[in-house]
């Protein structure tokens, strides 16, 4: 599974979105998780944000399916 991941920006500081991603790598090591690039498709791409205002500009970025994920808490693919 081919994974892109694009991170909102990041006004919230007690929110660690890189060791969330981590963790998630940890959990699925067979995936593919790459920055998400507009020139790449994806099978599922994460918006992983630190709150609700999901800042982050996903209009270029192609996936099967997208993710948003605000805050953290518990995730599966």
């Amino acid at each position: 599974m081919k994974i892109g991941v694009k991170y909102c920006g990041g006004c919230n500081p007690r929110y660690d979105r890189v060791a969330f991603v981590e963790g998630l790598k940890a959990r699925y090591p067979d995936a593919e998780f790459q920055s998400a690039r507009p020139q790449e498709r994806y099978d599922q791409v994460l918006v992983v944000c630190g709150c609700a205002a999901r800042c982050a500009d996903v209009s270029a970025i192609r996936g099967d399916q997208i993710r948003y994920i605000c805050g953290g808490g518990p995730f599966q693919l």
